[in-house]
């Protein structure tokens, strides 16, 4: 309907009240145009200036939470004296609502600095300004503004501290204001749980729950999906038993989020029957749903039934997603089938899932890899436009894998030139690349430049891969000096390295001094106890022998991993 808008406010001016009449156009405005029309004419007749007219106006203008109208809304205001907290509160929350919250605060800070009056709503929108900017330091300003000016005690208030805090992961500060809070609603609770949970502080989600239980509060599907979480990373079957327990008992209606999680919780804790009979169950399963099953029965080495729900999930025409996709790339990748991998090559070039996603790319990459196809692994890193550290360190660890260890190096050197910053991994990728290629000088080089350079702290797997470096070289003297000068005590993996060399190498008195070492650190293993026997052995002590096997059967020592083969009897 079109508005004679000039015949309304001119009508408007000359009555006793013209606010009814132009809060009559306000309400029947609904484009950007006619509301201009409204601030020319309220201009020119003078109108601009009362302020619960102007209120309307500005509160108009800032529900379109466009960047014109905000800062025109805001432009009126400070024209106008006498605005209440209500019309400040609109122009900030336009602001966040446009994306905007560094011009949101500033609004706030205006109208602390003018000494205007505040309310809940008005330090609730400068707490989220201050999350949207991830500005902590202004938001434990605002904090000490809400208990300065009394709001401590308003839970919508609270509430939005704590996610600030949660936000910037300052869980002890978000605790503080959780303790400090007179009056705490479901909403609080499980704000608090969902920290815990996202931050992985397992112990602290359980214990906190047991808090909630204890003190009346009853848990709801966000807070179940929380604690459950937990239970899945502890992999506690007790605790998330005792969760379902409490669900049975407490809830009736149990939404799908929730049967997901319970899935996902026995999945990790071993008990697939609990959750293959829970996906069974539910009322109505979503993609998600049949993702976590499949990622159950993968994570559990149950390869063949991730693979036949998978073909079932088809049968059913539900479309997987990347998500899923990445789950069935881990299946085939773990079962090393040559045929499962070409399968899922041309089922993901076929459907076009994950197409241009470089974590669809990497996980293909990988899979190739690991299975055998270095050359399809290249290819595929070679077609990805923007890279990744995780594919760089892929490729460079593949191509080490498959006795490329040059390549490997070239590549690394190839990513530095590149601009990306190695992190521990990709180095201990190279130094093993470098170990098994004897690039004694390249090797040492790296492990220089990972601390000098990149300010990094060697682990002991990069201890080791320069050990193996020295030792593969021949260079057993020095690899045992570097033993001996290392900042971490070295581990009985290292020794045996060295004593593995010096039986190559036929160094008789320098693996007497390292047997010295061992029996100091004591055989702690069937591994530890066989390197023990062999050394003795090399030096022909075979009483010495004798009795190490005499100690490993009182102790009850057996081999801890025995050997295994397997044959693929009946692909997919």
């Amino acid at each position: 309907m079109k508005l004679h808008l000039s015949h309304l406010v001119q009508t408007a001016s000359i009555t006793q009240n013209p606010f009814h009449s132009i809060a009559s156009l306000l309400q029947k405005c609904n484009s950007k145009g006619q509301l201009l029309q409204i601030h020319a004419q309220l201009i020119t007749t003078g109108l601009i200036h009362n302020p619960p007219l102007a209120s309307k106006l500005i509160a108009s203008f800032s529900s379109f939470s466009l960047p014109y109208t905000i800062s025109t809304a805001h432009a009126i205001a400070k024209q106008v004296d006498g605005l209440d907290t209500y019309t400040w509160n609109c122009i900030v929350r336009g602001y966040l609502n446009g994306n905007n919250p560094k011009e949101a605060f500033l609004v706030y800070s205006h109208v602390r600095s003018e000494g205007l009056r505040v309310d809940s709503y008005t330090l609730h929108f400068a707490t989220k300004a201050c999350v949207l900017m991830r500005a902590k330091l202004e938001g434990k300003q605002v904090q000490s503004q809400i208990c300065k000016l009394g709001f401590a005690s308003e839970i919508m208030v609270q509430t939005a501290l704590l996610s600030m805090y949660s936000m910037f992961g300052e869980l002890s500060y978000m605790r503080q204001v959780f303790d400090e809070t007179p009056q705490r609603d479901l909403v609080m609770w499980n704000s608090v749980l969902a920290a815990y949970a996202q931050y992985n502080f397992p112990y602290q989600t359980l214990a906190f729950t047991r808090a909630m239980v204890s003190s009346g509060v009853r848990l709801n599907g966000v807070s179940l999906v929380s604690v459950l979480s937990s239970c899945s990373s502890l992999e506690t079957l007790l605790e998330g038993k005792a969760i379902h327990g409490y669900v049975i008992r407490n809830l009736t209606d149990i939404d799908v989020f929730v049967y997901n999680a319970f899935i996902d919780m026995y999945s990790k804790c071993g008990s697939l029957s609990n959750a293959h009979r829970i996906f069974h169950i539910m009322p109505i399963r979503n993609l998600i749903s049949w993702t976590s099953m499949m990622n159950g029965y993968c994570y559990n080495n149950c390869l063949n039934e991730a693979l036949h729900l998978f073909k079932k999930m088809e049968c059913e025409n539900i479309t997987p997603d990347e998500v899923t996709m990445l789950c069935i790339i881990t299946t085939c990748t773990k079962s090393g089938s040559f045929e499962l991998v070409d399968w899922i090559d041309h089922y993901v070039e076929k459907y076009g899932i994950g197409k241009g996603s470089i974590t669809m790319s990497n996980a293909l990459m990988d899979m190739h890899a690991k299975c055998g196809n270095i050359k399809k692994a290249c290819q595929i890193f070679d077609g990805i436009a923007e890279k990744s550290m995780v594919s760089w360190t892929t490729i460079i660890h593949g191509l080490a894998m498959h006795g490329h260890e040059k390549q490997a190096f070239l590549r690394f050197c190839q990513m530095q030139r590149e601009g990306y910053k190695p992190d521990e991994i990709v180095f201990l990728s190279v130094l093993t690349a470098c170990s098994h290629a004897g690039m004694v000088d390249e090797g040492l080089k790296c492990f220089s430049s990972m601390m000098t350079d990149y300010g990094m702290k060697p682990s002991m797997e990069h201890y080791g891969c320069i050990v193996d470096v020295l030792c593969r070289g021949g260079l057993i003297n020095e690899a045992f000096e570097f033993v001996q000068k290392m900042q971490d005590k070295p581990d009985i993996i290292i020794w045996r390295m060295l004593l593995v060399a010096c039986r190559v190498q036929g160094d008789m008195n320098l693996a007497n001094q390292i047997m010295n070492h061992l029996h100091e650190m004591g055989p702690r293993n069937s591994e530890d106890f066989g390197i023990l026997c062999s050394l003795h052995a090399m030096v022909d002590q075979w009483d010495n022998v004798k009795d190490i096997r005499t100690e490993m059967k009182i102790r009850g020592v057996v081999k801890n991993h025995p050997g295994y083969s397997a044959i693929d009897i009946e692909a997919f």
